[in-house]
This record gives structure tokens, sequence and C-alpha cells, in this order.
């Protein structure tokens, strides 16, 4: 089974469904933050497939601490959900939006070169390049977490 921590390259069909399962196990269930501190936003899928996302977000000094999460979306919002929710704990803005910039380019069937990929699991991303109605789904993470940043500023 492909391990999407390093997928690069050519994968089959099963292969991608494979690590995007890998992906969805670990946002089956919600994971709320609670708190004086928290920040929360719902964002909606733009298309028809209905995605939601409620995400909640606590700062420091501009970076997240820590995120929770409601998700009901397709695979490709969940597998996302759950990469943003492992790798965006520390970071600030500035640093997620070029993160933000290659999911978009790889959703276009245009992968960076791997030594460029910031979040090289993003990679797996290029098979869903054929959905075009799914895009804005695998941002869903993306978007809450800019409209959060611009809350706090």
């Amino acid at each position: 089974m492909a391990n999407p921590e390093s997928v690069q390259g050519a994968l089959s069909a099963e292969e991608f469904v494979l690590s995007l399962k890998q992906y969805i196990t670990r946002v089956r269930r919600d994971r709320r933050l609670s708190g004086d501190n928290v920040r929360t936003t719902t964002v909606h899928s733009r298309q028809l497939c209905g995605s939601r996302l409620t995400l909640d977000a606590t700062f420091e000094a501009g970076r997240v601490q820590a995120l929770g999460f409601r998700v009901r979306a397709c695979s490709l919002g969940q597998a996302t959900t759950a990469i943003v929710y492992e790798r965006a704990p520390g970071m600030n803005s500035r640093e997620l939006q070029p993160v933000q910039d290659q999911l978009e380019r790889i959703l276009k069937n245009d992968v960076p070169p791997e030594a460029e990929l910031i979040w090289p699991e993003l990679a797996i991303f290029q098979h869903a390049a054929p959905m075009p109605s799914r895009h804005d789904s695998a941002l869903l993470p993306f978007r809450a977490l800019q409209e959060l940043f611009a809350e706090e500023e």
C-alpha cells in the first residue's frame, strides 16, 4: 500500500484511493476545541458537492497553536483536513499561503518537482485534477484557516 507521507510520481487509481483512506481515518471523529481563546469558522464548498468544514484554532503571536475540526466533506476535503490538522500548528499565514498555492497548482495537474514541495504528501492530489467539481472541497481547510488568520490580525 502506498505511504501517503512519501507519495510522488505516478500512483495507480487504487493506490490513490488507499492513500486518501489513510488520511480520512484520521478525521473520522470530530475533534473540536473549546475555551475562551478559540476562534471558529465554518466554510462551505462553493460547488455543488455540499462539503462543509468547521475549523477551530488557537493562536499565539500569529501562529497556529492548536486546531480542531468537524468535517462533512468528500474524501478530498477530509484528506486535506487531516493533512492541515497535522501540519499547520506552528505556522503563520505567510507560511501557509505558499502551501495552499502549491495545492492549487497540483489540483491543476501542475505538480512542482519533489524537491520544491513544501508538504510532499499533497502530491497525491494530482490524481484529483480530473475532478474539478471537488477541488473547492480539497481547499476548504486552507480557506478556513486563512479566514481565522484574518480574524486574528
